[in-house]
């Protein structure tokens, strides 16, 4: 029973992966590229007493004649210098989510091989289930 368990707890983490590979594809295909300005740099919140070592930075861009200033989710240990441009894909339905363009190939080959080595875990242990 346990490996049946454990098979589920694979393939959910699996499915998760799945679909966030599933955003990252969309947005690489389907994202709006557009130049973006560090305007704000300010270290993210400390977590349980200690220093977080991140840094959070304010982007003002402009899609389909709308300007936007929103926060990154990034999370880059070296801040950005203000005034430097950047180029991001924003999500066409929603701009207010983006991604910088020089990180998304590397976040798809991320999640794409974790899901691979969840669905390797899944089938490992539903094997071992059924013998």
């Amino acid at each position: 029973m346990q490996y049946l368990i454990l098979a589920c707890v694979g393939l959910a983490i699996a499915i998760a992966g799945g679909v966030y590979l599933c955003r990252l594809l969309y947005l690489k295909k389907y994202g709006v590229a557009t130049k973006a300005e560090v305007i704000g740099v300010r270290e993210a919140p400390p977590r349980k007493g200690k220093p977080s070592g991140a840094y959070i930075h304010t982007m003002r861009y402009s899609v389909s004649g709308k300007s936007y200033e929103e926060d990154d989710k990034a999370g880059y240990s070296e801040p950005m210098k203000e005034g430097s441009t950047h180029i991001i894909l924003c999500d066409p339905k929603g701009p207010k989510r983006f991604k910088f363009e020089k990180d998304l190939q590397s976040h798809i080959t991320i999640a794409a091989v974790f899901s691979a080595m969840a669905l390797i875990f899944a089938a490992r242990f539903l094997y071992e289930y059924m013998k």
